[in-house]
């Protein structure tokens, strides 16, 4: 599914433009403001952020009150967003929320404490009929707020949640607009990534079905994008891929190519970990990366370690760029933390794929420094870099008897553990394969054996091809140390089977 045609809307509103008269302004006030800002909102979507950029200093300039400015100071900040000038669009945020009279102060936990309080009056079915918010400036403030939360989430992430909290907090008061299920959404993420992950689920589905009611279109593919992300702790990873598509293809349907980002990569991600065939992830990686080129959105570079990895694992790791579509100029701290998080667990996979234990040595300050980081929302990837970061701690520790890296592995043993209760399809198999491992180093022979093979059985079952390709070889590793190499050779065999099925 291909964007609506905005660049040929855009061209129509141009030159309605050019055919208002030079007094416009004046003689025909309404019609001007009302051109001029559904022009920046077509040029947005088509990525000219100069054209956006010239359209806003005018309507500025001629604007007759602060509420007439709203809706392109709106659009504007968009644009900064989206052309990655994060500390530019969170400052225009909170002079415009400022002037509304919303401020993003407060201690978290206390704004947590009341707005579960808050919630906590409402079933599901009593949220989904409240009244809709109709006053004009409290719908653009919503929009306003909502657009707080992904500038923070990419430059201040302990204090993205403030605005998450503010949204819903807004919304029950004033009553419900598209933005609430976008609150939703973010605020089911935040429960989520703090360990709630059941009442995150819960208002994940309350934001898609407060969408479909409300018909809200422009923004369920912002929902679906980051509700994907929390049901991927929930349900199985390969139907949250097509979540994800669905998310796609609503961004694409109504413009909105931050979010079409977003999805895009969230299906690369649920494609490759899911264990499809990595030939038909690859077509996948290839289009998306395409479509997101031909866009001014940040930052490609987030997705290409997961590209780079596919083409490992098929031999054609030469055929990508290092940097494509970087935006190294105007990328902030936490933008680049998030892309070297992203390189980093993909080192971590690909060392433990190809046995390169002693380099993943070198990554353990960077894991801890990584860990530290203050993560508001939860990511699908999350659960990835703890699994094979815990298969390589143990394997470090039985090389080196140092007890620390034993304690790495105990801690991802211990939260995959949590994950499995949340969805044993996605994680069975991964918690039993650590615990082989920790039996193993423990010398619990007997029960490493059965583990090893339990969580090939559930990677099996649960069609996780690639993790019953690397639980079949760790266990013929297993054997062969245990001196039985005979005992060892289905295993491998199988393994290298899988491996070439992946």
């Amino acid at each position: 599914m291909e964007m609506s045609d905005f660049k040929l809307a855009s061209s129509y509103l141009d030159n309605g433009i050019s055919f208002l008269r030079t007094n416009h302004w004046t003689e025909h006030y309404n019609l001007s403001l009302e051109v001029f800002e559904l022009a920046a909102k077509c040029a947005l979507t088509n990525g000219d952020h100069t054209r956006v950029r010239l359209l806003y200093e005018e309507v500025v300039r001629e604007a007759h009150s602060f509420e007439d400015k709203l809706d392109i100071e709106y659009t504007n900040i968009r644009a900064l967003y989206s052309a990655s000038c994060l500390e530019e669009a969170l400052t225009k945020l909170l002079y415009v929320l400022n002037k509304l009279g919303v401020t993003l102060s407060g201690d978290l936990n206390t704004l947590l404490s009341e707005t579960k309080s808050s919630l906590a009056e409402y079933s599901d079915e009593q949220l989904l009929s409240l009244p809709a918010m109709v006053d004009r400036t409290k719908i653009i403030t919503m929009k306003i707020l909502s657009l707080a939360q992904l500038c923070l989430f990419h430059t201040n992430p302990k204090s993205q949640p403030k605005a998450t909290l503010q949204l819903v907090q807004y919304s029950l008061q004033h009553g419900m607009s598209d933005l609430t299920s976008v609150g939703f959404v973010w605020f089911g993420s935040y429960l989520a990534c703090i360990g709630e992950i059941t009442a995150g689920y819960r208002y994940v589905k309350i934001a898609i079905k407060l969408a479909e009611n409300m018909n809200a279109r422009d923004c369920m593919g912002d929902i679906l994008a980051m509700g994907g992300q929390v049901m991927g702790y929930v349900e199985p990873l390969q139907s949250v891929n097509d979540v994800m598509i669905r998310g796609h293809e609503y961004s694409l349907m109504t413009g909105n190519i931050s979010s079409a980002k977003l999805s895009l990569a969230g299906s690369m991600t649920c494609e490759y970990w899911s264990g499809k065939q990595l030939s038909l992830v690859k077509s996948t990686m290839d289009d998306g990366l395409r479509r997101m080129s031909s866009q001014s959105i940040f930052p490609l570079t987030q997705c290409l370690p997961l590209y780079r990895s596919a083409l490992a694992m098929i031999g054609n790791v030469g055929d990508v760029p290092i940097a494509l579509g970087s935006r190294a100029d105007v990328e902030t701290e936490e933008e680049r933390k998030m892309t070297e998080t992203n390189m980093h667990l993909l080192k971590i996979s690909h060392f433990n794929m190809f046995r390169r234990y002693d380099q993943v040595k070198q990554l353990a300050d960077a894991h801890d420094a990584i860990a530290a980081l203050p993560f508001s929302a939860i990511l699908i990837s999350h659960c990835f870099h703890m699994f094979y970061w815990g298969l390589i701690s143990f394997w470090v520790a039985r090389k080196t008897g140092n007890v620390i890296w034993y304690d790495r592995g105990e801690e991802a043993v211990h939260k995959m553990r949590s994950y499995a209760n949340f969805s044993s399809w996605n994680f069975s198999n991964k918690s039993l394969l650590l615990q082989a491992e920790q039996c193993f180093y423990l010398k619990e022979y007997e029960s490493a054996k059965r583990c090893y093979d339990d969580a090939i059985s559930f990677a099996k079952d649960y069609r996780f091809v690639h993790e019953e390709a690397l639980a079949c070889e760790l266990a013929g590793y297993f054997l062969i140390d245990r001196g039985e190499g005979n005992s060892s050779l289905p295993y491998f065999m199988r393994a290298q089977r899988k491996y070439r099925e992946w």
